[in-house]
């Protein structure tokens, strides 16, 4: 699975986790959005250093 995928998975899961926060009851609405907002966490962390193992490091130039 690449990243791409994940990152579209994390997603889904955050706008699911937000949904649940708007029709469960009140007491566990907040932990609902305590969830999705430890995905949008781990979203933008995968985004920014996602990338960096693709990298090449030349330092003998």
């Amino acid at each position: 699975m690449n990243l791409r995928e994940v990152t579209r998975r994390l997603r889904k899961m955050r706008m699911c986790e937000l949904a649940q926060s708007r029709t469960c009851d009140p007491a566990f609405a907040k932990e609902y959005l305590g969830n999705a907002e430890a995905l949008l966490h781990a979203i933008r962390i995968i985004e920014q250093q996602g990338d960096k193992h693709r990298r090449k490091d030349n330092k003998n130039d």
